[in-house]
């Protein structure tokens, strides 16, 4: 077996899911070359005979019960059988020659531990004037630099890396994805590194990453590797961005200083009486409801960065929003 696709999703849109199996019915790999595991992370009710996965004749439902994509992750690099593994998200999709090029780059290329691809964004609603290219990035709406070789590449170890893939169609080794998984499953710091449930934690696709450094290999970034995600309206919002923003760059920071990456600081002395009281009357009066959303989601990021950094616990702000708002 070449290729195992692994589609990790917990309670997903079906008619996203659908279109995300559709891309995978039309790839240009002979299906005998590759399977398709879905793995069913504690969704109500459960996948299993709700979605069609009769297109391909090596697919299967398995159902991970402890909640998070790490554990999901986990259960599929457990089940998978493919000398490479890609992961693809319940809104991803793949572009039509895509296992086929994650192939040919492993086959050329045997210092590349893991690799990934560039996608652009399919917003199912218009998003706001004040959401720049930066911010679009978040969606994974990306722009590669059109020039030079179609792979980018690198084996350092620093968390400024120019080809870090991200887990969106994120290509692995077996043989590097099993030892990472071992690596972790009496790490419970490295296993709530990514999302569980509605709180939009991330790191766990870099993580695989600096494991593949670490182990020798490099990790690349192929021009030649496209797909679309797709973005529902919700996560346009202003407070779903700020979720997203400052939970991404704690996360971020937290997991480069779990691996000796970065450098922590001294946890910031508490703030006087006064400036907490200061700041709730603010809050209180709308204040930060009055500032710019571009503001508002600088102010998130920075903030995810300190508080990573320093070892702070998450604002309340940033935590106490469900997933849909």
């Amino acid at each position: 077996m070449d290729i195992s696709v692994l589609i990790c999703t917990h309670n997903p849109d079906l008619e996203r899911l659908q279109r995300v199996f559709t891309a995978l019915d039309q790839q240009t790999m002979s299906k005998d070359r590759w399977e398709c595991i879905v793995i069913d992370n504690c969704s109500e009710p459960p996948l299993s005979g709700r979605v069609d996965i009769t297109w391909h004749p090596k697919a299967r439902c398995v159902r991970e019960e402890r909640l998070g994509l790490t554990h999901a992750r986990l259960r599929g690099i457990d089940e998978s059988r493919g000398e490479y593994l890609v992961f693809v998200d319940d809104d991803c999709l793949l572009a039509s020659a895509y296992l086929e090029e994650v192939f040919q780059i492993f086959c050329a290329h045997s210092f590349l531990g893991c690799v990934g691809g560039y996608g652009r964004a399919e917003y199912e609603e218009e998003p706001p004037a004040w959401m720049n290219k930066t911010l679009r990035s978040y969606h994974l709406d990306m722009y590669p630099r059109e020039f030079g070789h179609s792979l980018q590449y690198a084996r350092i170890q620093s968390k400024h890396s120019p080809a870090r893939p991200i887990g969106a169609g994120l290509a692995i080794r077996k043989s590097l994805a099993s030892s990472y998984a071992e690596s972790i499953k009496q790490d419970p710091t490295a296993l709530a590194f990514d999302r569980t449930g509605s709180l939009v934690l991330g790191g766990g696709d870099l993580d695989m990453g600096i494991h593949v450094v670490e182990q020798g290999f490099a990790t690349g970034l192929s021009r030649s590797l496209r797909f679309t995600h797709v973005v529902p309206a919700f996560r346009i919002r202003l407070p779903y961005m700020l979720r997203l923003l400052y939970l991404s760059q704690y996360s971020t920071e937290r997991l480069f200083i779990h691996r000796g990456w970065q450098e922590a600081i001294p946890p910031l002395p508490p703030e006087p009486t006064w400036k907490r009281l200061a700041k709730g009357l603010a809050r209180w009066l709308g204040w930060q409801r009055r500032m710019p959303p571009g503001e508002q989601c600088r102010r998130a990021l920075r903030l995810g960065s300190v508080d990573g950094l320093s070892g702070a616990p998450l604002r309340e702000e940033y935590v106490g929003r469900s997933a849909k708002t």
